[in-house]
């Protein structure tokens, strides 16, 4: 069985790679556009100072400066994943809709196959004390703190919270709005969710007849577009926010096993369809170099065992809401250990590979259809956005 999975994987970055090789080939041939487009879309999603030429030599195979992928000394790599509406967008564009913190560990032995995943969200509601600041807000108003008042700064806002709150190193971090989801998905051929029992989504979109007013998956299997895919990662009020959170695990996974497999790295209409979506849709602090080694070196974690972790308003969870919160702040949520004390979060986030897994991991069954009020995500999310403004 061992022996398998070391065969697969060496197919897999081999196969990989003469597709690289492949486009190479086609670039010396006179047929450079699409690394050309590459390089300047790696250069467009990037933060960092890049200028197209080197964003070109940096996708290239075996060329462009070589440096290792940023790690702790544990040997994990950490990446910060924000979700978002998008900027100019209404109800709350720059507001953070997901959270989530992805660290990847390989396992170093030789001939090892004990490849470590794991995806830690954080609710949106988490109150926390803002980058270079005394003042108090809600998590999910840093990148909008950052961007709009402090010249830009969101993803390293963003990224320095979230160290704090987990006690961990954010070596990397992108922020995908949600017209870059919907064609990541689209251009993938969709993901699968496989449901128990049938999802009811009846309040949140009603106002503004998003996702049909009325959302509604059967129970089975269900291959979702991107446009279904978003209604479903973003239902909240019939279930809770930390419910969504879990869903979103789950399609971030298979949206992650779609992404990797051969199908897409060997059509070159969705590698280009994936370019496109990307370009105008991420923000990153990782250049292209960055890329290319992250690429290089997680493109065979395909097997990997993944550890989930919700922090939520419970015991496990790790999170309370305070009975005496400020009026004015509305619905927040603190560790359990007391405010701005993240001592257990460090703890079990330190410790995720080694712990028992969290027993709520898996998305809530909904057992009947609940009854509709006349609340919607919109107005919710609009009061939000006029709070933290």
């Amino acid at each position: 069985m061992i022996e398998k999975k070391i065969q697969r994987k060496f197919s897999l970055k081999k196969k990989v790679w003469l597709t690289l090789l492949v486009f190479f080939a086609i670039f010396l041939l006179g047929g450079g556009f699409f690394v050309y487009k590459t390089g300047h879309i790696l250069n467009k999603i990037s933060e960092s100072e890049n200028s197209t030429l080197s964003s070109i030599f940096g996708v290239l195979p075996a060329i462009g400066k070589r440096q290792e992928v940023d790690q702790d000394k544990q040997g994990r790599t950490n990446i910060l994943l924000i979700g978002m509406r998008g900027e100019n967008m209404p109800g709350g564009g720059l507001l953070a809709d997901t959270i989530m913190l992805v660290t990847l560990k390989l396992d170093q032995t030789e001939g090892g196959n004990d490849d470590k995943i794991s995806l830690i969200s954080i609710p949106r509601d988490l109150y926390v004390k803002m980058p270079n600041s005394d003042q108090h807000a809600k998590i999910n108003a840093t990148y909008y703190y950052g961007e709009e008042k402090s010249n830009t700064t969101g993803l390293s806002d963003m990224k320095a919270i979230v160290s704090e709150v987990t006690g961990l190193d954010i070596h990397y971090s992108a922020v995908l709005n949600f017209d870059g989801f919907k064609q990541l998905v689209d251009v993938v051929g969709g993901v699968t969710v496989e449901l128990e029992t049938s999802f009811y989504e009846v309040n949140q979109f009603v106002l503004g007849n998003e996702c049909g007013g009325t959302f509604i998956l059967p129970a089975g299997s269900n291959l979702l577009d991107g446009e279904t895919a978003l209604c479903y990662i973003r239902a909240r009020e019939n279930t809770s926010d930390f419910d969504r959170a879990k869903r979103q695990q789950l399609v971030l996974r298979n949206l992650k096993d779609k992404l990797i497999s051969m199908d897409t790295f060997s059509d070159f209409s969705k590698l280009n369809g994936i370019l496109n979506a990307v370009g105008d849709n991420v923000k990153t602090d990782m250049n292209s170099n960055d890329m290319k080694k992250f690429f290089d070196k997680y493109i065979g974690i395909q097997d990997a065992s993944v550890y989930q972790r919700v922090l939520e308003n419970s015991e496990e969870g790790l999170l309370t809401a305070p009975e005496d919160a400020p009026e004015e702040v509305g619905y927040i949520l603190i560790p359990r250990a007391g405010q701005d004390n993240y001592a257990e979060i460090h703890n079990i986030i330190q410790n995720i590979f080694d712990i028992p897994i969290q027993s709520d991991i898996d998305p809530v069954k909904q057992y009947y259809k609940p009854q509709p009020t006349e609340s919607s995500d919109k107005e919710d999310e609009s009061k939000e956005e006029s709070k933290d403004n």
